[in-house]
């Protein structure tokens, strides 16, 4: 916190009145008319100190907007019982899950490397383990695990590897259009020690190289090459009980064997970790602790990142406390040699589900907060690169299949994805929130009743304001240097409460025409042929309370420009069918397209059917989307 003023702190001059002209009459008449313009110059003072108002100013670029829209956990689950399967792809793809980060979601090395043992070394005497998740009575168990042979003819042995699990979730995330994020480690009640790091490390990479295609791969199954590649998980809890100096070398041995094999088959990766739990700022200063020391004790050229989790203390959560822990974790990383090194907050939420209820996550208040934990892990002075919410299924989630029999939920913490999705691949500019004489920018506003982040993309601007407040907020916002063109205003405002959706097929997910059915929910307000004046616009806006405001200003829309917009809204969404991106429109004949020559594929409109095509050059011929209007809608594009 830093006191009453938020950073960025300053004081904008007010208007000054405009000079009373005389007119010839009485001294009396005069001074009857110096001290009415008194009055009302003392009342509009008065008022305009507690007026708010937000400003953007399209001529100041803070960069480009980060991709912070990750999840945890693959979409597709079964229920407890593990007789009813159920698939979130189309959900993940509908509100804009950008990356998958895959923990908790079948690649741990315990149930890939079969060739290991497997000890309770914190019992006495040791106790041999069945599976590979061993709970604790009281305390966290030590799981060792270890390679039966440290000999790289066996740990490099196809025939010690199953990857159905692995495969299940990289075909399921590839469904989703979203990038792949893998995590190198196990999941909870997992194997927290070994006797052997570096053939951990030599398992771990074998589990990269799968994932790449290079080890054992999998008829039907797509090679990826991971966004981000981060090793462990939550080494400072109960995911590590060996010694720190383990640890070290396990870490530092698995990224310079996966750059390796990324390099030797002419890839890149940016890799690193670990994922500490929420408590790094005191577990940080533990001694024997990982994260004590812990970029020396890696070496920071081993670090691409510092990745570690965000949770807060579920109903009393604020996001002031959330604003306290990011900039406090840069100062931690900052000061332990890591200036400039990016962060990753890899799992991220209000509070743990098992604190919080699993009713938390339906209420209102969870769509303010997660809109702004997104706007504010845009703020430059964070330099946070990724990050991915705990977790899109099937608890604490986005999204629900188990609170009502037969139903899908949609939470209303994923109309912020749907939302900040909106500004993917755009560039930000500054925007502060002002009340009175204290203004501060957009992302650090946790003490102003607003927050709020804006884009620009070509001639589009795109503005969301989050209220996290009990009450709705008015607020007029000014866009500057946005030139004297007539402008359309287009104002979202999504659904507060929990959606239910009917399910269909096997595994259950949203049926598709309920689904489009939903996007279309919105409430939407347009405001045309809105004029600039001397390059600046204004509009009197209301945030609802406990929610959040999309606001798109753009000129007035032809039907290519829509098209554009849902290209690049597809591109977007569907990076692993639209590649490389982005590409340029053409035109050809009656149809106005984009050619993907990496995917071999082409997304195109017919000028005249206004239908949305879709070609994949290596078979099919063409497939008919269906009607433009109804994907410009889910788009936001109309």
């Amino acid at each position: 916190m830093h006191g009453t003023t938020p950073r960025g702190t300053n004081s904008p001059s007010l208007p000054q009145p405009t000079p009373h002209q005389r007119r010839p009459g009485s001294r009396r008449h005069a001074m009857a008319a110096a001290l009415g313009l008194l009055v009302a110059t003392s009342a509009a003072l008065s008022q305009g100190s507690s007026a708010l108002w937000v400003e953007v100013d399209r001529a100041q670029d803070v960069g480009a907007i980060r991709d912070v829209f990750g999840v945890n956990r693959r979409p597709g689950f079964a229920d407890r019982n593990g007789g009813t399967s159920m698939n979130a792809a189309n959900l993940y793809a509908a509100f804009g899950v950008s990356q998958v980060r895959l923990h908790d979601a079948g690649l741990d090395l315990c149930p890939t490397y079969t060739a290991a043992s497997k000890l309770n070394t914190g019992a006495d005497p040791v106790q041999e383990v069945q599976g590979c998740e061993l709970s604790g009575t009281g305390s966290i168990p030590v799981f060792t695990w270890t390679p039966l042979s440290s000999a790289d003819a066996d740990l490099n042995l196809g025939s010690n590897y199953d990857f159905s699990n692995a495969d299940t979730a990289l075909n399921e995330t590839a469904a989703t259009g979203a990038a792949v994020y893998l995590r190198l480690g196990e999941s909870y009640n997992g194997p927290n020690n070994t006797g052997d790091p570096v053939a951990w490390s030599k398992v771990a990479t074998n589990i990269y190289r799968h994932v790449i295609g290079q080890f054992k791969p999998t008829p039907g199954v797509a090679a990826v090459d991971p966004v981000f590649v981060e090793v462990h998980n939550e080494p400072d809890g109960g995911f590590w009980r060996g010694t720190a100096a383990d640890f070290y070398t396990l870490f530092r041995e698995t990224v310079t064997r996966v750059r390796a094999a990324a390099g030797a088959t002419g890839r890149s990766v940016r890799i690193g970790g670990p994922g500490f739990t929420r408590s790094i700022l005191t577990s940080s200063q533990v001694a024997g602790n990982p994260a004590n020391g812990f970029i020396a004790g890696v070496g920071r050229e081993n670090l691409d990142f510092y990745s570690a989790h965000l949770y807060s203390t579920c109903t009393t959560a604020t996001l002031a406390s959330t604003a306290n822990f990011l900039r406090s974790l840069r100062t931690l990383v900052d000061g332990q040699g890591g200036t400039g090194l990016p962060l990753h907050i890899t799992e991220w939420n209000i509070g743990l589900g098992n604190q919080c209820g699993n009713a938390l996550y339906g209420e209102a208040r969870m769509q303010s907060f997660a809109s702004g934990v997104l706007t504010q892990m845009q703020d430059p002075a964070h330099a946070i690169e990724a990050a991915h919410f705990y977790a899109g299924v099937p608890i604490m989630g986005l999204f629900d299949f188990t609170s009502v029999s037969g139903k899908a939920r949609v939470n209303p913490s994923a109309w912020a994805f749907w939302a900040h999705s909106r500004l993917r691949g755009a560039t930000q500019t500054a925007l502060q929130v002002c009340q009175g004489a204290t203004c501060a920018s957009g992302t650090a506003a946790e003490t102003m009743p607003l927050l709020g982040l804006a884009a620009r993309q070509g001639d589009a601007t795109t503005v969301v304001l989050t209220n996290d407040g009990t009450n709705a907020q008015a607020t007029t916002l000014r866009v500057r240097n946005i030139g004297s063109a007539r402008l359309d205003a287009t104002l979202l405002t999504p659904p507060p409460t929990a959606q239910d959706l009917p399910t269909t097929g096997s595994p259950l997910q949203a049926d598709t025409v309920a689904l489009q059915s939903l996007l279309a929910q919105p409430t939407r307000e347009t405001r045309s042929g809105l004029q600039p004046q001397n390059g600046t616009l204004e509009l009197t806006v209301t945030v609802p309370a406990r929610g959040l405001l999309v606001v798109q200003l753009a000129p007035p829309p032809t039907l290519t420009s829509q098209a554009d917009c849902l290209f690049d809204w597809g591109e977007r969404h569907y990076p692993t069918y639209l590649q490389p991106a982005p590409q340029s429109s053409q035109t050809l004949g009656d149809y106005y397209y984009r050619a993907y020559p990496g995917s071999r594929t082409y997304l195109g409109i017919s000028l005249s059917g206004s239908r949305l095509l879709f070609l994949d050059d290596r078979g099919g011929g063409i497939q008919d989307l269906g009607a433009l209007d109804g994907w410009l809608a889910t788009a936001g594009c109309n």
